[in-house]
């Protein structure tokens, strides 16, 4: 169960990962090390799974970002998702329930590096059987922040 104080340090990070631990515990009223003892009890309990940075994709080479959704033939969605784990311009696989089973995320260079990731690559996985591609425009929120009221 999570306390105030941990869904506190939970919004700080999320917004700044990089925060010290004295800041942190500045900014939710602990000591430094009471605050690396809650973060590191927060990891243990596998609810911060990984700190890291957000990057600018179109700034570092990656200007298209799409989102591909996935119909495979039935009960072979996880076989789908290993194989395209396999593709390094695959940012994120999601299964889902619904229409589709799988939601890739996809980066490419340019729009004909899409092109052919899309008939070199992934038109060559079996037991896909259809790919309907949306292209990113605008990333308007990708770390919604977390609600603070508890359950």
């Amino acid at each position: 169960m999570l306390d105030e104080v941990d869904l506190q340090i939970l919004q700080v990070l999320q917004s700044n990962s990089r925060i010290s631990f004295s800041e942190l515990g500045r900014g939710v009223g602990l000591s430094a090390t009471a605050a690396r003892n809650r973060i590191n009890g927060l990891v243990s309990r596998g609810i911060i799974t990984k700190l890291g940075a957000k990057l600018d994709w179109a700034k570092i080479g990656w200007p298209i970002q799409s989102l591909l959704l996935i119909r495979t033939e039935h009960g072979k969605a996880d076989t789908v998702a290993k194989q395209l784990y396999k593709i390094p311009e695959i940012l994120s696989i999601t299964k889902t329930a619904g229409n589709v089973d799988l939601v890739v995320r996809l980066l490419a260079s340019s729009i004909s590096d899409f092109t052919a990731l899309l008939h070199k690559s992934l038109s060559k996985i079996p037991s896909i059987t259809s790919i309907n591609t949306l292209m990113v425009l605008d990333e308007v929120n990708n770390t919604p922040p977390l609600h603070t009221e508890t359950k």
